[in-house]
């Protein structure tokens, strides 16, 4: 019965699966989900940095928008006036200057050159 009792713990321990190399404590880290997680990281950096930048883009739109309809609503401007008003009548003097025709006329035509 002893020999019969060995074979039986013998074939048990055939049966038990071999021992392996002691594992390390503490969970293993896998580097193709390390890798996963930096890529999805960078991605929401990325994402975050462009939605700003679209954000900050759309006010500065909004507020040339704005500009260009206050431009539409406004009245012209007039031009401004330059020189002497053409409806108005200026008295030059003319005395001692070269004319011609006689000194008494109603209507004296007076010009002006430079020539330089």
């Amino acid at each position: 019965m002893a020999k019969r009792l060995e074979d039986v713990q013998q074939k048990e321990e055939a049966k038990a699966p071999p021992e392996s190399a002691p594992t390390p404590p503490g969970p293993g880290v896998d580097p193709l989900a390390l890798a996963t997680f930096g890529g999805v990281l960078a991605v929401l950096v990325i994402s975050f940095a462009s939605w700003r930048d679209v954000s900050r883009i759309d006010r500065r739109l909004s507020e040339l928008e704005a500009r260009i309809g206050q431009v539409g609503t406004r009245a012209p401007a007039q031009a401004v006036r330059r020189g002497p008003d053409p409806n108005q009548v200026y008295t030059i003097r003319t005395e001692g200057a070269p004319s011609r025709g006689k000194a008494s006329a109603p209507v004296t035509i007076a010009e002006f050159s430079d020539f330089q």
